[in-house]
């Protein structure tokens, strides 16, 4: 058991990628806490001076690592009410083991589509709620479904300004669901499985 509670440690965490965002993209990342997450954004990231493109992620956590097969896994169990649940190119989960110890992340971690999670997470219609199971090896050697999304915490500043510059804006570009209509500062992104990390550090 965690001796934090799970607030606490919804703030901690976020507050941590927040950092690690900034720092590993130098500074070329910002990074906005919304006061509400009724949209299930718990945080909004744009490229530095360009407002008017933003990436959503919604942050999962634990304090745990199961240990049920050979490898350690990284699991996390969660529902969402069925009238919020959102697919979209524009929002993306970030998954990640915190080491109370350590105080910190530790590798890998996972930033994945929505869209993949929706689809592959074990989901699961409960009455007015989805609920969803996200299980992925810790083994180097893993080949399971969420091998394209892991990276280690140093690359996940480059790992999203991969996903900025996979953005595709067309006027043949879906438009956004009605959910997320009213947000602002949202444009499409490409929904691609992540390419080779480019280096941005000139940026």
């Amino acid at each position: 058991m965690s001796p934090i509670s799970f607030t606490q440690q919804g703030i901690v965490t976020q507050y941590e990628l927040a950092k690690i965002l900034i720092i590993t993209s130098n500074g070329v990342l910002e990074v906005y806490l919304p006061l509400t997450d009724d949209d299930r954004r718990d945080m909004e990231i744009h490229i530095r001076g360009k407002f008017a493109r933003s990436v959503a992620l919604q942050v999962k956590s634990t304090t745990h690592l199961a240990h049920e097969f050979k490898a350690y896994h990284l699991s996390m169990f969660f529902s969402v009410p069925k009238d919020k649940l959102i697919s979209h190119p524009n929002f993306w989960y970030y998954f990640g083991y915190f080491d109370m110890n350590a105080m910190a992340y530790k590798d890998p971690v996972f930033i994945v589509p929505s869209e993949e999670v929706h689809k592959h997470a074990a989901p699961h219609l409960d009455g007015d709620r989805w609920t969803f199971n996200f299980s992925a090896s810790l083994d180097p050697a893993s080949q399971d479904h969420w091998v394209p999304w892991r990276t280690a915490t140093h690359e996940v500043g480059l790992r999203v300004l991969d996903i900025f510059g996979a953005e595709k804006v067309s006027r043949g570009s879906s438009p956004l669901p009605a959910e997320m209509a009213g947000l602002d500062g949202i444009v499409l992104v490409g929904q691609s499985k992540p390419t080779a990390l480019r280096q941005r550090r000139d940026l």
